[in-house]
């Protein structure tokens, strides 16, 4: 049986490349492309097929800003599929950077000085806009709506015996420092992308948490497997350190 995939953001960027990998792992894969422009997931598809010939690769239409398009999108695939074997979260959007003039020159006589060229953590500022659903564009396409699509694709995903797997694509730009839970969708900050992408984290462990809890697993059992598994990785190292101070 063909492994089913869904990518969104498929037609660019890391989305593509990462469609190409994976068609480059299994050549029989049924493929599906969550675009939101489907004249480019078409050209996309062609071009896939082209090199994959044994491959399917589908396209379902989808905008994550847009929680109509969502909530459309996640009904033709219940229609369309049994079962999502993995789903790579990647579509996601970072406003074009702009130079904050004052953050420049206080910072130019502040100890953050080094961190701030090395970084630009607070030297450039992004222009956040507000969607037609009235939440801030950055939170929903890079957060809000992948966590609805996968809230309604649920059924295709949690199946004990085999479960799906989610991944996130995240930023090494995710910091804790940009993200408040009292202000979730970043309304009042200036770091909308990197705010959204911890977010995106901390929603991949909650997720995780809440699909485990649907299936036959031990929460118990997990913590101590993975203690097990720390111990395991001291008597290792203790071991390697020993063979090499020997050697």
């Amino acid at each position: 049986m063909r492994k089913a995939v869904l990518v969104t953001g498929a037609s660019s960027g890391v989305g593509l490349a990462l469609c190409k990998r994976l068609l480059e792992e299994d050549h029989e894969l049924h493929l599906c492309l969550a675009c939101r422009n489907r004249s480019k997931a078409e050209a996309v598809r062609e071009a896939l097929l082209a090199s994959h010939p044994l491959a399917e690769v589908s396209i379902v239409q989808v905008d994550v800003s847009d929680l109509q398009s969502v909530f459309r999108a996640s009904g033709e695939l219940k229609q369309r599929f049994q079962r999502l074997d993995y789903v790579y979260l990647n579509a996601g959007i970072m406003p074009n950077p702009q130079l904050n003039i004052k953050a420049l020159f206080s910072g130019l006589f502040s100890r953050k000085v080094i961190h701030m060229f090395s970084t630009a953590e607070g030297l450039l500022t992004q222009e956040d806009q507000i969607t037609a659903d009235g939440l801030q564009e950055v939170f929903e396409t890079n957060v809000f709506g992948h966590f609805i699509l996968i809230q309604e694709l649920a059924p295709l995903l949690c199946h004990s015996d085999s479960p799906s797997q989610l991944i996130w694509t995240s930023s090494r730009n995710a910091r804790k420092s940009n993200f408040c839970l009292e202000d979730i969708q970043h309304s009042r900050g200036q770091e909308p992308y990197s705010s959204s992408k911890y977010a995106v984290d901390l929603l991949s462990v909650a997720v995780n948490r809440n699909f485990n809890s649907r299936m036959d697993l031990d929460e118990d059992t997990a913590e101590k497997f993975y203690q097990n598994l720390l111990e395991l990785e001291k008597h290792v190292r203790a071991t390697i350190q020993k063979r090499n101070h020997q050697s």
